[in-house]
C-alpha cells in the first residue's frame, strides 16, 4: 500500500473536512442498519481525535459512526477508485452506499479498501464505524484487565496501560485515490546501497503491480536523477530494476538531499498508473562504541514526544509540524523518537526534507507478560511489518525501536522480543534495532540480540525523589551496569521531571521549572562523561495529555514546552548544552 498521492496520472480526492457523527454505545448500529445511513447526532471534523472537539465526547470510548458524501464523475466507473483512511483509533469497517468495503484493527497505521465495486455515478455516501473501546488486547492493550496491575497505572480514568490518552476517532485524512484503471502500483521498495568510497550508489527498485491478468503487454519504467530503465513485470506483476548514481549526494543531519524515484506503468503506450518516491542515499550502522552516520559519529540529542495537540487531540494539525520542528532547530535538537507509536507519514516526510533524525517505534507499550501469547504476538508480527514497509523510504529513520517499557520476564518474552528482532533485521537490514527497557538489565535478557541499548530512566524523580546531586551516583550506575551487561552503545531514551509552568522555587524543589532545568542538566552532562553513551532524549518535547490520575495535574507535565509550544527554563538550559559545538569526554 502507497501513500496516496496526485501526479500526471493519479487523482487524489480528499475527503477531510466535517463528518456526521453519531454514538453507538450499545453497538447496535449496525442491526439497526447504519452502514445504509444514520441520523447524525452532530458534526466533527476530520481529521482529528473527537475527545478533545465536544466536551461530552471527552470519555467517550465506544464505538462511533461517520458518515459523509461524494459526488463521482459517470467517467469514474472505469478507474480504479481506493479509499485510504490514515488512521482509525482503534478498529474500523467501512461501507459504501451501504455495502461492506472492507475493515482494519490497529489505530496507528493507515488502511485502504478498494471502492471500485460499490462505487454510484452521481452522490455516494460513505460510512466508517471506529470504535474506541478500550480492549486490553489491542496494541497497545487499552486497559488493564480485572484485578491486574501495571507499576505506575493504577487508579485512574480511564485505567488504561500506558501514561497517554487514549484518544479515538479518525485522526488523520481520509482520501480517494483514483488511477485510469484498476491496474496500479501496489507497493515500491527503494534500497541504495553506497560503494564502500562513496563514488557510486547502487539502487534496486522492487516493482509489484495488482490487476495485472490478462493479455496486456505491460512496462515499468523508473527515472531517477535523470537516467531511465525499463522492465516488464513477470507473470506475478513484480520487476526489479537497478540501476546506479555516481558520486550520490548523501542525506545528512542538516543536509537532507533527496532523489526522486519516478515509476510508471504502461501498456500499450497508455499510462496505466504513475507513482513518485523520494529516498535518500545515506549509511547508518553501529559500530564499536558509536553510532555512525555515513561513517561519521552521532551523538543523538532531541526528545521522546507524542501525536497531541489541543483540541486536535492525536488528530494531524500540519501547523503543529512546523511549529515542532521549528523549536527543535531551536533548542539545537537532531532527533526525535516517535514515542509509542508510528506517526502520521507527514512527519517523517518533513525530517527527511529537513535533515532530522527519527527513531521510530512500534506500538508495543504497556506489555505485560501476558501480551506474549500466539495471538497477540502474530497480529504484533504483522503490525511491525506494516510499519516498516510504510515508513522505510524515509532517509530520515534512522533505528527502529520494536517496543517501550515492556516486562519480560518469561520464556515467552524472550522468545517474543527475539522473534521480533529477527523478523525486523528479515524485513529491513539496513537499519539499527532496538528496544526501550526500564527494568535491570537481568530482565531484559533478549537487549543481547539487539544492536544499541535504549533506557528509560527516573532518578531524582520516581527514584529518589527530589534529590538531584544525590540521584547522579544511582543514575550514571545504572547506566554502567547495561552496558557491563550487553556490551553496547548505551542511548538514554527518557530522562527528565515534571515541571508546572510559572511555577518558580529557590532552592528548586519538585514540579518547579528550575527543578527540571537542574536535574536535565545535570544528568546529561552525566551521562556525557561515558565515551559508550550515544545519546540522550528528554522524556519529553511538551506536555501532553493523560488519564486523569492523583500523579497527573492534568497532564504529563515533563514537557520542556508547554502544550502549547513555549519553553519553560529546562528549553533555554538545553539550548546552551546542546549549541555548544561539542561537550568533551569527561566535564
Amino acid at each position: 500500500m502507497l501513500k496516496p498521492q496526485r501526479n500526471s496520472v493519479r487523482e487524489l480526492v480528499s475527503l477531510d473536512g466535517f463528518w456526521q457523527f453519531r454514538r453507538d454505545p450499545e453497538k447496535t448500529g449496525e442491526a439497526s442498519g447504519w452502514p445504509a445511513g444514520f441520523s447524525p447526532e452532530c458534526e466533527l471534523a476530520v481529521p482529528g481525535s473527537w475527545n478533545e472537539q465536544r466536551s461530552d465526547l471527552m470519555y467517550f470510548f465506544g464505538c462511533g459512526w461517520y458518515q459523509t458524501r461524494f459526488a463521482a464523475p459517470a467517467q469514474w466507473a472505469q478507474r480504479g477508485a481506493w479509499l485510504h483512511v490514515g488512521s482509525a483509533q482503534r478498529r474500523a469497517r467501512v461501507w459504501l452506499n451501504g455495502k461492506a468495503a472492507g475493515s482494519h484493527r490497529g489505530g496507528c497505521l493507515p488502511f485502504e479498501c478498494n471502492l471500485w465495486p460499490f462505487l454510484h455515478a452521481g452522490e455516494n455516501l460513505l460510512v466508517i464505524e471506529v470504535d474506541g473501546s478500550l480492549d486490553p488486547w489491542d496494541l497497545p492493550p487499552a486497559r488493564l484487565l480485572e484485578g491486574e496491575e501495571r507499576a505506575g497505572f493504577h487508579n485512574s480514568n480511564p485505567a488504561v496501560t500506558y501514561d497517554f490518552f487514549p484518544y479515538a476517532g479518525l485522526p488523520r485524512s481520509v482520501s480517494l485515490q483514483l488511477t485510469p484503471t484498476p491496474t496500479r502500483i501496489e507497493t515500491l521498495r527503494i534500497v541504495p546501497r553506497l560503494a564502500a568510497d562513496g563514488s557510486e550508489a547502487m539502487i534496486e527498485v522492487t516493482v509489484e503491480c495488482s490487476g495485472t491478468s490478462g493479455p496486456r503487454s505491460l512496462g515499468i519504467d523508473v527515472e531517477i536523477d535523470g537516467i531511465t530503465q525499463q522492465a516488464v513485470p513477470d507473470s506475478t506483476g513484480r520487476a526489479v530494476i537497478r540501476s546506479s548514481l555516481a558520486h550520490p549526494r548523501l542525506w545528512d543531519v542538516g543536509q537532507p538531499e533527496l532523489y526522486v524515484a519516478r515509476v510508471s506503468l504502461h501498456a500499450a503506450g497508455r499510462a496505466l498508473d504513475a507513482y513518485e518516491q523520494t529516498f535518500g542515499v545515506r549509511t547508518v550502522e553501529v559500530r564499536g562504541d558509536e553510532f555512525l552516520l555515513n561513517g561519521r559519529p552521532v551523538f543523538f540529542t532531541g526528545f521522546g514526544k507524542h501525536e497531541d495537540f489541543a483540541v486536535a487531540g492525536r488528530g494531524f494539525f500540519p501547523p503543529l509540524v512546523v511549529r515542532d520542528f521549528d523549536l527543535l532547530r531551536w533548542i539545537g535538537a537532531n532527533s526525535f523518537r516517535t514515542s509509542h507509536y508510528p506517526y502520521a507519514e507527514e512527519w517523517y516526510e518533513y525530517a527527511d526534507r529537513h535533515g532530522v533524525l527519527v527513531i521510530a517505534e512500534t506500538p508495543f507499550v504497556g506489555f505485560n507478560t501476558r501480551m506474549y501469547c500466539p495471538e497477540v504476538i502474530d497480529r504484533a508480527s504483522g503490525l511491525m511489518r506494516d510499519m516498516i514497509q510504510r515508513d522505510r523510504h524515509h532517509p530520515s529513520v534512522v533505528v527502529w525501536s520494536l517496543a517501550n517499557e515492556p516486562d519480560i520476564d518469561t520464556a515467552e518474552g524472550d522468545a517474543f522480543f527475539r522473534r521480533l528482532a529477527t523478523e525486523a533485521r528479515t524485513l529491513d537490514p539496513t537499519r539499527p534495532i532496538t528496544y526501550v527497557a526500564h527494568r535491570e538489565p537481568e530482565n531484559n535478557r533478549p537487549m543481547d540480540c539487539y544492536d544499541l541499548v535504549c533506557v528509560n530512566k527516573y532518578y531524582g524523580w520516581y527514584e529518589q525523589p527530589g534529590e538531584i546531586a544525590g540521584s547522579l551516583a544511582a543514575f550514571g550506575a545504572c547506566l554502567d551496569r547495561f552496558r557491563a551487561a550487553f556490551k553496547k552503545p548505551v542511548m538514554i531514551a527518557e530522562f527528565g521531571a515534571d515541571a508546572i509552568a510559572g511555577v518558580h522555587l529557590q532552592p528548586a524543589e519538585m514540579f518547579s521549572e528550575e527543578y527540571q532545568a537542574d536535574i536535565v542538566a545535570a544528568q546529561y552532562l552525566e551521562a556525557r562523561r561515558r565515551p559508550w553513551v550515544i545519546g540522550a532524549h528528554v522524556w519529553a518535547f511538551a506536555d501532553f495529555k493523560t488519564a486523569q490520575s492523583i500523579t497527573r495535574v492534568t497532564m504529563n507535565r515533563k514537557g520542556v514546552f508547554t502544550r502549547d509550544r513555549q519553553p519553560k527554563l529546562a528549553a533555554h538550559r538545553l539550548r546552551e548544552l546542546w549549541q555548544q559545538p561539542a561537550l568533551p569526554a569527561e566535564v
